[in-house]
C-alpha cells in the first residue's frame, strides 16, 4: 500500500471515529426531546408541563453540544481569532449540562495567538471534563511568555483522571488502529497541539487534579 492510500485510510478512520463520538454524545439529549414530545402528545398521563421542561432542557443541551463541537471538530474553529469570548461562552454552555463548572477568569488581552488556538482550547476543555467522572472544576489559564503562549486547562475534583482507554489515545506512540470512539478525542487534541507548534502535556499534579498544557510557539 502506498503512502497516499495509507494517509487516506488514517484520515477516514479518524473522521469516522470523531463522527461516532459526536453522535454518541447527541443521542441522549435528542432522544430525551423525542420522549418529551411523546409525553405531551399523550394527554392521558397529565404530564404536559413536565414533558415540556424535559424537551426544552434536552433541546438546549443538544444545541450547546452542537455549537461546541462545530468549533471543536469543524473548520469554523480554525478561523477563530484572538477574541476568546465566544470560546469561553461555548465552554460555559458545554459544561452547563455536566457535573462540572468552568473557572475561566477574564484577563488582559493577549497578543497574536496561533491560528487554531481557540479550537485546541475547546478540545482540551472536553478532555478535562472527561477526566472528572464525579464532577469538579475545569480551570482555564492563558499566559503569554517569551517562548510562546501557555494554554493550560486543569481538571480538579474527586477521582479526577483519565480512564486507561482515554490515556491510550493521548500517548505519542498510539497507532490509528488502536483508536476508538472513546479515545479518538485525545488523539485529535494532540494533533491540534502539534499544528500550532506545541505538544500536549498531561500531568497528574496531585490527588484529584490533572493538568493539560500546551505551549504554542510564538
Amino acid at each position: 500500500m502506498d503512502g497516499n492510500a495509507m494517509d487516506l485510510m488514517i484520515d477516514l478512520r479518524v473522521a469516522e471515529l470523531l463522527t461516532s463520538r459526536l453522535c454518541h454524545d447527541l443521542v441522549g439529549p435528542v432522544g430525551a426531546v423525542s420522549n418529551g414530545i411523546e409525553l405531551m402528545e399523550d394527554e392521558g398521563f397529565g404530564m404536559a408541563d413536565d414533558a415540556l421542561v424535559l424537551a426544552a432542557n434536552s433541546a438546549g443541551q443538544a444545541s450547546s453540544l452542537l455549537q461546541f463541537y462545530r468549533l471543536a471538530y469543524g473548520m469554523a474553529g480554525i478561523r477563530q481569532g484572538n477574541d476568546l469570548g465566544p470560546i469561553r461562552e461555548l465552554a460555559e454552555g458545554f459544561l452547563g449540562h455536566s457535573k462540572s463548572q468552568l473557572d475561566w477568569p477574564s484577563g488582559p488581552a493577549l497578543g497574536d495567538l496561533p491560528e487554531g488556538a481557540g479550537k485546541l482550547l475547546l478540545n482540551m476543555i472536553a478532555l478535562a471534563v472527561e477526566a472528572l467522572p464525579r464532577g469538579g472544576t475545569v480551570g482555564v489559564s492563558l499566559v503569554q511568555g517569551a517562548g510562546g503562549t501557555e494554554l493550560e486547562v486543569k481538571a480538579v475534583g474527586a477521582d479526577a483522571g483519565l480512564r486507561d482507554d482515554a490515556k491510550a489515545g493521548v500517548m505519542p506512540d498510539v497507532t490509528v488502529a488502536e483508536l476508538t470512539p472513546r479515545n479518538v478525542h485525545g488523539y485529535f487534541t494532540r494533533l491540534l497541539a502539534r499544528r500550532i507548534g506545541g505538544e500536549l502535556e498531561i500531568e497528574e499534579t496531585g490527588p484529584g487534579a490533572v493538568k493539560f498544557l500546551v505551549v504554542a510557539s510564538a
